[in-house]
């Protein structure tokens, strides 16, 4: 099967059909910067941990300014609000937050930080309402989300309005640089590949009790992260979609939960503590992929995001750090392309995805051009979380592409 003709002949199905006709009527639209030059508004929905970096780097841009808050919790949205100066009237909590924000009117653009099952849902409504949307990744936990999370960008753009997954690596120019370097030739044939996307154990972040302690600690369940494999990883498994430039055919891996006692207390939740699969690229090719999720007793070897490529004229090493190397016949050193020494990339992504976003907004720039790299690389990661599952069958592309099973999340019983 020809899989990049299925793709485009799939996504040109979605784009001519209901997405096309629902452009043709648009709700009421918040106007974005205007000619006097005043700030672009932000509503941000999920006041986590992430809404911090993201804030402070839109508002160090000094062009936009957070006008509004969206989480489940409200002392999730005082504390942030109590940070960013937003009004209490415009702190919005419950199941539905995302609406009572969107249809509150006033904003320009809806940032996207909330857990990942979430966000099919919450960009579909921005898009519908007419904002630009700024979206975290993940950017969904399945692939019926990701198939909706594009879909919704091919609806922004017929409505002129902007979208950009926020993944860093692909914001700095020597990664850029680096897999221009290696689509050139510069590494010969690929042979091997690694990709490591490690993270360290956590607990709690408070005790379990119902559902609403679930939301709390959405990193435990499958169903609100998608595994840390597409909660973590992704920025490894991004890495090596940047580098390699296509996607494998085909994977097989396998994975456990069998350190939960190594977590920093008895830990409930589902999602997996190790992962190892293999990437079949064709052609004798393969690329392989590790993850895992406890302490190790306290080894060295805890943690980690990087990608290595190997090929018959170089070896190239890109790390989220900042590092990023080619060695072999063909040289190239990202810190001499930068000419400065980068260690440290996610603010600094963020700052330049702010600065790209309000680039596209005013600028007229509908391209989405971040959305369609983000979902190959969420579709990698798919196959490898899928591959694993299955425990030593193969599970092809096409098979994680055309997969319709989505995951569920009981809400019952949440306050709205």
């Amino acid at each position: 099967m020809n899989t990049n003709h299925h793709l485009s002949t799939r996504r040109n199905f979605i784009a001519q059909t209901g997405l096309a006709a629902a452009a043709l009527s648009m709700p009421h639209v918040a106007q974005a910067q205007n000619a006097s030059g005043s700030k672009l508004r932000i509503g941000i929905i999920g006041c986590g941990g992430r809404s911090n970096n993201v804030g402070d780097m839109a508002l160090q841009d000094g062009r936009f300014k957070i006008v509004a808050l969206a989480d489940y919790f409200q002392e999730a949205v005082d504390k942030q609000g109590e940070k960013f100066k937003v009004p209490a009237n415009r702190r919005y909590t419950g199941l539905n937050c995302f609406k009572k924000l969107i249809d509150s009117g006033g904003v320009d653009i809806i940032a996207v930080l909330s857990p990942p099952y979430f966000h099919p849902e919450q960009v579909e409504a921005a898009v519908d309402a007419g904002l630009h949307v700024w979206l975290a990744k993940p950017i969904a936990v399945d692939a019926p989300g990701v198939a909706r999370i594009e879909a919704a960008a091919r609806n922004a753009a017929s409505k002129k309005r902007c979208f950009l997954v926020d993944f860093q690596t692909r914001a700095l120019g020597h990664y850029n640089e680096a897999a221009r370097r290696v689509a050139a030739g510069d590494l010969g044939k690929l042979g091997y590949g690694e990709i490591e996307g490690t993270c360290l154990a956590f607990g709690l972040r408070t005790p379990h009790g119902g559902k609403e302690t679930k939301l709390r600690n959405w990193l435990q369940w499958r169903d609100l992260c998608g595994e840390s494999i597409i909660e973590f990883s992704i920025h490894a498994i991004d890495m090596a979609s940047l580098m390699i430039g296509r996607h494998p055919l085909s994977a097989t891996g396998f994975c456990g939960r069998n350190f939960v006692d190594q977590m920093p207390e008895p830990t409930p939740g589902d999602v997996r503590d190790h992962w190892m699969a293999t990437y079949d690229y064709g052609d004798g090719v393969k690329v392989g992929f590790r993850c895992k999720r406890f302490d190790g007793h306290g080894s060295s070897n805890h943690g980690g995001i990087y990608v290595n490529l190997h090929g018959s004229h170089g070896s190239l090493s890109a790390d989220y750090k900042g590092q990023v190397l080619i060695r072999g016949e063909k040289t190239f050193n990202g810190d001499r392309f930068m000419k400065e020494k980068i260690r440290g990339i996610y603010n600094l992504g963020i700052t330049n995805n702010w600065k790209t976003f309000h680039d596209n907004i005013t600028k007229n720039n509908f391209a989405q051009e971040t959305v369609a790299p983000s979902a190959q690389s969420h579709y990698l990661a798919l196959l490898a979380r899928e591959a694993c599952y299955q425990q030593g069958k193969t599970v092809t592309w096409d098979q994680v592409v055309n997969d319709k099973t989505a995951l569920e999340f009981d809400t019952a019983g949440l306050k709205l």
